[in-house]
């Protein structure tokens, strides 16, 4: 038979075909992108909530601890018991039922009251508060025995979780008097540690009920020689005073400032990167029956001298994410009454908590 007329198979691809392979390809590749990109925007937004609500949660701990502590000194509020500051500057003047929690409301970049210590501070964010809290923080550090004379060291029992060094600020208190000091010199022996406050650190190295000027080298010379017990504590003191504050890079952070310290490297201290804002509202007890009669701000509550009636606080943080491109669009939040529209891409949550002074409410 003759077959040279016979068609042979086609071969290969035709341009058309591997047009549409091309094509088709393309749009298998295009839907892989775009689920990859979608999960990973996914991922991106999920790790930044989780971020943002971590740093909150740390940042309203840090404050809800102090605030609650607020004042504490022992086995009676401060209002009760009489307080006496011998160490030596840097270190708040007094610890009283009007100065354990204090604060400053910004009035147009401007803080009212005015710190004494802003320089210090350095550039407070416009439109924050800060707060101020005074308090002794137990460490299970009891006296050995009673203290012989007014400026005899102090020995207690170790091991304490005091982690007590030279220059630290301490406060010794029981529930009529209380003294707050800066050891000089911290030695241990078997079972007992034993604090010196001499004057090179402290304006009077011995304990009196009062003074009559300070600084002082002799003996009491006014009210009586303190001689503290047994039964006696001594704790941590500390006054430190929150606030926002942007970073080296930027980013607004909670920081806090060690009153009882010289400014340097580590004071002020950043605590939490990412919190914008910080808003307090102070609950006072008017009538003195332990329950919140009004919530003002700081500049009300210092207009009114109501400092010692203050019984809670009602803290709200507005926390942001440190990456941009997040949202997409424009992200709107309520924040201190005021209806606030991000345009940064950042993710934007508000926080709010109340906490009530233990050492005022029975």
């Amino acid at each position: 038979m003759n077959t040279s007329n016979t068609k042979n198979p086609q071969k290969g691809l035709t341009l058309i075909e591997l047009m549409i392979a091309l094509v088709l390809g393309l749009l298998l590749v295009a839907g892989t992108i775009q689920v990859f990109v979608g999960n990973k925007q996914t991922a991106r937004v999920t790790e930044a909530h989780s971020r943002i609500q971590e740093n909150a949660r740390f940042a309203l701990e840090i404050l809800t601890r102090d605030i609650r502590a607020a004042g504490y000194s022992g086995c009676r509020t401060v209002d009760k018991i009489n307080i006496q500051t011998v160490a030596n500057a840097p270190v708040p003047a007094s610890m009283s039922g009007a100065t354990t929690i204090t604060g400053s409301n910004d009035q147009a970049g401007t803080l009212v009251p005015t710190p004494s210590f802003s320089a210090s501070l350095g550039a407070v964010v416009t439109g924050t508060d800060l707060i101020t809290v005074q308090r002794g923080t137990g460490c299970g550090a009891n006296l050995v025995g009673n203290i012989g004379s007014s400026n005899a060291n102090i020995q207690v029992y170790a091991p304490n979780t005091c982690s007590i060094s030279a220059n630290d600020v301490l406060m010794i208190a029981d529930c009529e008097d209380a003294h707050i000091f800066r050891a000089t010199n911290v030695s241990s022996s078997s079972g007992q540690e034993t604090v010196a406050h001499a004057s090179n650190l402290n304006q009077a190295n011995h304990f009196c009920t009062s003074y009559s000027s300070l600084p002082q080298t002799g003996a009491c010379d006014t009210g009586e020689t303190k001689l503290y017990g047994y039964d006696s504590e001594l704790f941590r003191y500390s006054s430190l005073t929150y606030y926002i504050r942007s970073n080296t890079s930027g980013n607004p952070s909670l920081y806090v400032y060690d009153e009882t310290q010289s400014v340097s490297g580590q004071n002020p201290l950043e605590l939490v990167e990412g919190i914008e804002n910080l808003q307090i509202e102070y609950g006072a007890d008017d009538n003195d029956d332990d329950t919140v009669d009004r919530y003002a701000n700081a500049k009300t509550i210092n207009d009114a001298t109501d400092w010692d009636k203050v019984v809670s606080a009602r803290i709200s943080i507005l926390a942001q994410t440190l990456e941009t491109n997040l949202t997409t669009g424009a992200q709107k939040v309520t924040f201190n009454g005021t209806e606030l529209t991000g345009t940064d891409g950042r993710i934007r949550r508000v926080f709010t908590s109340t906490i009530a002074i233990r050492n005022r409410v029975q």
